[in-house]
């Protein structure tokens, strides 16, 4: 009973021994990169970069100075302590072999005329027995545990980023292009009292080449000098944020019936808001219908290269709807003075996003006389 006993603790010596060479255990750390964001860098000081000029969300110029930091990148770095499991080959290539001859064994023994005889008969079975738990053991239990560990910030510098802007201050300003300019004031945030769009059709924006824009702001300091290219890709982002503004309806649906657009007699004079200086275009607007008129605007022609060029908007108009379009254009003090001494040219044309709005300008000439202030 003893020896039974002593012969069943060593085949389960064996057992478990197989069993654990079955497999083979490393355990290593590994790193993982995570996100990485850019930061301001801890103390820098933001440098001033020259005077610029940007394009609001809601479509208006800002006269600004930005600011450059110095940055740096923040990477997460996530450390795990990995335990794998995996087959030992050399295990698996003994069960293998084993089997295999087990397996030759055990058919030779059973094709023999006494195979019971044969010490194949006893072989065979005892290599299958023994091979194919060292066949089968590398096979399962493999497995590959991460546990996390700590998490590390890796921080690199990585040059310079826009980090800011403050308004620049100024009285007025002047921008020109291709013979054209506009007028007007700055605020004290900035912005430009003429919006981009005045001079550029806002429901044409894509087909609108980039501007050199050659600007001049009066400053208690005297006048400032700017150069800005400004190009569509600035313009698009900004455009219904202008309409909203200025509370057009830019909605343009499919033509269902068509609109009939007619203008009025057009009137023009000269008023004067405080010490600024401006032009009031008066147009009567009509849609007989059938059809409701959408992206209506007015296209300006002057003789005057701060009036030629613009664009009034007033969006849809629906059918059988008779309106009256009235705004101000600012104007500098010379532009002011040459139109109150001589006859004047300007004309108006109807557009809008269907082409249906008659082709012929309606024209006014002759002198500008002042109006009441408003």
């Amino acid at each position: 009973m003893a020896a039974l006993s002593a012969r069943h603790a060593m085949r389960l010596v064996t057992t478990l021994t197989a069993l654990a060479a079955c497999h083979v255990t490393t355990r290593y750390q590994e790193t993982r990169r995570g996100e990485t964001r850019h930061e301001v860098a801890p103390g820098a000081t933001p440098r001033l970069l020259p005077p610029s000029m940007e394009v609001s969300e809601d479509g208006r110029f800002r006269f600004v100075e930005p600011f450059v930091c110095a940055m740096q990148s923040v990477t997460e770095m996530a450390a795990f302590d990995v335990e794998r499991r995996r087959p030992n080959v050399a295990t698996l290539v003994v069960g293998v072999i084993a089997a295999s001859l087990g397996a030759v064994a055990t058919a030779a023994a059973l094709a023999a005329e006494d195979g019971s005889g044969s010490p194949l008969a006893y072989l065979g079975p005892a290599g299958l027995v023994v091979g194919i738990p060292f066949v089968i053991g590398p096979l399962v239990g493999n497995s590959t545990a991460r546990v996390p560990g700590e998490v590390q910030e890796v921080r690199a510098a990585s040059g310079e980023a826009p980090c800011g802007t403050r308004p620049l201050t100024g009285r007025r300003a002047t921008v020109g292009w291709s013979g054209l300019r506009v007028v007007g004031t700055i605020d004290a945030d900035g912005y430009f009292e003429v919006s981009p769009f005045a001079f550029i059709d806002a429901f044409d924006v894509g087909r609108i080449p980039a501007l050199v824009l050659a600007i001049e702001i009066e400053r208690d300091d005297g006048k400032l000098p700017l150069e800005v290219v400004l190009d569509a890709a600035a313009l698009a982002g900004a455009r219904d944020g202008f309409f909203r503004r200025i509370g057009v309806d830019a909605t343009v649906e499919p033509v269902r019936k068509v609109p009939r657009l007619e203008a009025g007699p057009l009137r023009v004079s000269r008023v004067r808001r405080d010490a600024e200086r401006g032009v009031r275009i008066v147009v009567p607007l009509a849609n007989r219908g059938p059809g409701d008129a959408y992206g209506v605007r007015l296209s300006v022609n002057a003789s005057s290269p701060e009036l030629d060029g613009r664009f009034i908007y007033y969006g849809r108009l629906p059918a059988k709807t008779a309106v009256e379009i009235d705004t101000v254009i600012p104007i500098s003090e010379d532009a002011d003075h040459t139109l109150a001494a001589a006859d004047f040219e300007l004309s108006v044309i109807l557009r809008d996003a269907h082409g249906t709005a008659p082709d012929a300008p309606v024209r006014f000439r002759g002198t500008v006389l002042q109006a009441p202030s408003r």
